[in-house]
């Protein structure tokens, strides 16, 4: 790879919103006072955005509403260098961030933190966002301030607190497809003699789908969902802030719409859905956590307590059509017709932080980690011996199984991790971080545990070097170096399979601005390059049913991020993002012939375009309307067929309504031009199927109404 590319390259990472408060309360508020407003909490502690040395995007609440950002996907759709592609079941997406992939055996390229809780498993990251307060997307390896897993970045969701006022409100909508959402919040003060705060919540949702199955006559990507959600805090006990708070989620949906397709048809969409096993996800995910502040004279003591369980049994068409196993001749076996799989996680996080005070020239912080998980995974493939027969998971007894493939995995993960920030004058920062993770992990087969048993330990150091120097008042100029790490693991027991696959490590090296010009015009940017060794990828192994993870020796990723927003005026706001990566597998051993290719899932590029429009109807009413153009560059999706890859895609989301002081009313399309793309595509290759393809969501428009009180 050019060096000399590699310097040229520019990016961005911006934020742009308007304090809602003050606009609320008619209060005239200058552009560049609102854009100071927006505070993130990125290297843990609360500083201005364009302050802060480092590519982050970041989502007020405000713009959560308007752009309808539902899932991790409508987050994507907003960042430069993020994606997510929707996988064969609701738990499961891969993730990507800066050309950094997941792989569908494996963790996620980032560490998924909520409220301060770092998620133990992907499980965890792909449910409905529901009131949330603040998004972060921090981009590039972030190791040392967020332990394993961050090998390519960091996502901090910030949710809703409490009030001492009892307020709440009642949301619902209905849509195209049968779809409907009906939610409330609730939140008020416990007592009139204490500062205890209480917000609670739940909603149901669900559609009857779009993407028709013509064997079964009946759509295969329906969902029915339930949640319930709760926060309770207490202020001034003992001179301690505590936090309570919960969520159980209960899902009903169909999933694993694979299309039978071949290489020169692959984008027609008139094809369809054919299978005749009724296919259906079911998931219920528990999350608990309990969270201690204490402020005392050096700094804010926090500790955290969690528990997070998922709990998903899954029964599908293994074979993606309405055949039988034997096709034409009896010897001639295709693949195993029905899958029926059990998918249990479970973890317990301790995580503790003291962070010194803001105000002095010298800042610092102290964390330690612990994590404990459980993932436990059975896998059962049955027989078609008729075919043609629509079917549901009752129709197979056991004795037609014909393979079953199980996995107990453990992992107990330990971090100790420390932070200084520097102003060694008053316009050059250092920043400094160093975080040292070791993961212990086990993996067998029960059914034949003393032949399955794995056991290894992956540990790394994890530094992080930032520079940052104010050039002008309103534009900061900065360089570092962070290196991050995500664990290895163990395939599925299976002959011929390697047992073990290593960890990946990552080196990322950035250079950006951020700038504020033209009262209100920002424009931040970053370029960056990114070294991966034994970067992790899965292999579908046709002989054995079985998923391989594979080490590609070294990968190195280069790209840019451009990112502006511009208060055009009092009713109009304006952001525009653009991201593009140049990804390369420079060595793989086990796989010489891919050495060149992008690595699979990586988009070359993506962009965003968005515009935001209020204006007064009346002295009770406000019309506002939002509108977001975004695309994506031409990605690959199978190790196995890397000069398959999608087109470059664009999309429309929009929405328009009508709010006063207690009611919004609003009309919103997810996919307005019906824009149909690849989400997923693999080599079948069982001699009948060339290709299996999912298709992303069809166009889905919804009415909403919400009361507030």
């Amino acid at each position: 790879m050019n060096n000399n590319y590699r310097l040229s390259l520019l990016a961005a990472s911006v934020s742009f919103s308007i304090s809602t408060t003050a606009l609320a309360q008619g209060q005239e508020t200058s552009v560049e006072q609102d854009i100071e407003k927006i505070t993130v909490t990125a290297r843990g502690r609360v500083e201005t955005i364009q302050s802060v040395p480092d590519s982050i995007t970041a989502i007020s609440g405000n713009t959560i509403e308007n752009a309808n950002i539902k899932n991790f996907s409508d987050i994507a759709n907003l960042t430069p260098n993020l994606g997510q592609l929707d996988n064969f079941r609701p738990g499961l997406s891969r993730i990507t961030i800066r050309g950094l992939v997941t792989p569908q055996v494996g963790d996620p390229p980032i560490a998924y933190v909520v409220d301060g809780i770092t998620a133990s498993d992907i499980e965890f990251i792909n449910q409905e966002m529901v009131d949330i307060e603040r998004i972060e997307v921090m981009r590039g390896a972030q190791g040392a301030l967020y332990g394993r897993g961050a090998v390519g970045g960091a996502i901090l969701i910030t949710t809703k607190d409490g009030y001492d006022e009892l307020e709440g409100n009642v949301k619902a909508s209905i849509g195209n497809a049968g779809s409907y959402h009906l939610g409330t919040t609730i939140s008020g003060g416990l007592t009139k003699d204490t500062d205890g705060y209480f917000r609670v919540g739940a909603y149901t949702k669900g559609t009857d789908g779009q993407i028709k199955n013509t064997f079964l006559n009946k759509e295969s990507d329906f969902l029915e969902e339930t949640g319930v959600f709760g926060k309770v805090q207490f202020e001034g006990l003992y001179g301690s802030e505590i936090s309570l708070q919960g969520r159980y989620t209960t899902t009903e949906a169909g999933f694993a719409y694979y299309q039978n397709v071949s290489e020169h048809n692959k984008e027609d969409f008139d094809i369809e859905t054919s299978q005749n096993v009724n296919n259906i996800d079911e998931r219920d995910v528990t999350e608990f956590s309990a969270k201690l502040n204490k402020e005392f004279e050096l700094g804010t003591f926090e500790i955290i307590a969690a528990y997070n369980s998922s709990d998903d049994e899954h029964f599908y068409d293994g074979d993606y059509s309405a055949d039988p196993t034997y096709i034409d001749e009896p010897d001639w076996f295709r693949a195993p017709f029905a899958t029926g799989g059990h998918f249990k996680v479970e973890s317990t996080t301790l995580e503790s932080r003291f962070t010194s005070n803001n105000d002095k020239q010298l800042r610092w912080s102290v964390a330690a980690f612990y994590q404990d998980r459980e993932r436990d995974n059975t896998v059962n493939f049955y027989d078609d011996f008729e075919g043609d027969v629509s079917l549901f998971a009752a129709d197979f007894p056991a004795d037609q199984i014909y393979l079953t493939i199980a996995d107990i995995n453990s992992s107990k993960a330990y971090g100790i991790a420390g932070q200084i920030n520097y102003d060694i004058t008053d316009k050059l920062e250092l920043t400094g971080a160093l975080r040292f993770d070791q993961d212990d992990r086990q993996s067998y087969d029960p059914n034949y545990q003393a032949d399955t048993f794995a056991e290894k330990s992956f540990a790394q150091w994890q530094p992080k070097i930032t520079i940052g120097y104010q050039l002008q008042k309103d534009v900061l100029i900065y360089t570092g170096y962070s290196k991050g790490f995500r664990s290895g693991g163990f395939n599925e027991p299976a002959e011929g399979i390697s047992r073990t696959f290593d960890k990946e490590v990552s080196d990322s090296y950035e250079a950006g601005f951020k700038s504020t010009i033209f009262d209100g015009l920002t424009i931040n940017g970053a370029a960056f390059f990114i070294a991966q060794s034994d970067a992790q990828i899965t292999q579908f192994n046709v002989d054995t049913f079985t998923l391989e993870n594979l080490g590609i020796d070294t990968v190195e990723t280069s790209g840019f991020e451009f990112e502006l927003g511009y208060k055009v005026s009092q009713n109009l706001n304006l952001r525009a993002s653009l991201g593009k990566v140049n990804s390369e597998i420079v060595e793989f051993s086990d796989r010489p012939e891919l050495e060149g290719y992008s690595q699979v899932y990586v988009a070359d590029y993506n962009f965003s375009f968005s515009a935001d429009y209020e204006t007064e109807l009346n002295a009770n009413w406000q019309l506002f309307a939002h509108g977001n153009f975004y695309g994506e560059g031409p990605k690959s999706f199978d190790i196995e067929m890397p000069d398959v890859t999608s087109s470059s895609d664009q999309f429309v989301n929009a929405s328009i309504g009508i709010r006063s002081d207690s009611w919004t009313i609003k009309l919103a399309a997810k996919n307005l031009t019906d824009e149909r793309t690849i989400e997923d595509i693999f080599l079948f290759a069982d001699g009948v199927t060339d290709l299996a393809r999912q298709p992303n969501k069809p166009r889905s428009i919804v009415m909403e109404a919400s009361y507030s009180f």
